[in-house]
């Protein structure tokens, strides 16, 4: 059995996220059933990043194991004939028998894209949440820099998540800007469900000065999700990049 690595991009506004629900368009769904048709044989699939509905994907990597002889630089464009326009498998390769796309990171890079502006450029309506409000990136740096390092993230999760501990790590977060396209590169090891959403949604609180620059200590020192900002639209997060 060979273990395969699969590097996908996805478009995720038509999908109601990554993992698998009955009933539902999701994108390990989708792949699972192309992958099968490619290889010629049914598969499991072992995604990296469950992204939730709506949240798009430049670097998403799974791995499934397959005895098929298929050449891997061919796999790809196989696979993209049974997979719709908005999701393609851009690289695969043969990996250890261990890897797991998982278990195996390192971490993982996420980023917020926001356009400034009163009317956004169509083209961006589903990779980019529209602020009618000018916003000091350089206040919202300030304000988002002591979240960096191991902390409690409970203020900054969904509150259907059910998670073992809602301890975590963020390695780095960046605020930036170019012209009205303002981002934020979230990096760690793993996130709680809609953490960076609501993070991202804090920030821009405070960039527009709507709450006070301190907020987001507060709302962590607090562990009460009523302290934090509002969920950020899914469509403006993009799952960079996994680390391995």
């Amino acid at each position: 059995m060979r273990n395969i690595k699969l590097t996908i991009q996805y478009d995720g506004t038509a999908y109601r996220g990554w993992q698998y629900q009955p009933g539902k368009k999701t994108i390990e769904e989708t792949l699972n059933k192309a992958i099968s048709k490619a290889v010629g044989h049914d598969i499991t699939l072992y995604g990296a990043g469950r992204t939730d509905g709506g949240v798009h994907a430049m670097g998403q990597v799974a791995n499934f194991k397959t005895n098929t002889t298929i050449d891997l630089g061919n796999l790809p464009r196989v696979i993209n004939y049974y997979t719709p326009d908005d999701l393609a498998v851009i690289k695969a390769e043969q990996v250890s028998d261990d890897f797991h796309s998982r278990f195996s990171a390192k971490g993982k890079w996420y980023r917020y894209t926001i356009f400034e502006g009163r009317v956004m450029n169509p083209l961006y309506r589903n990779t980019m949440a529209l602020v009618h409000h000018k916003l000091d990136i350089e206040k919202m740096q300030a304000a988002i820099e002591p979240l960096i390092g191991e902390h409690d993230f409970k203020a900054f999760m969904g509150n259907r998540a059910a998670v073992h501990t809602t301890i975590r790590r963020l390695d780095a977060i960046e605020v930036s800007r170019k012209g009205p396209i303002i981002t934020m590169d979230f990096k760690g090891k793993s996130f709680l469900k809609h953490m960076i959403r609501i993070i991202s949604g804090t920030a821009i609180d405070i960039g527009r000065g709507k709450i006070h620059e301190n907020s987001l200590v507060t709302a962590m020192e607090s562990g009460k999700r009523s302290k934090a900002g509002l969920t950020a639209p899914a469509h403006g997060l993009c799952l960079m990049e996994i680390y391995y």
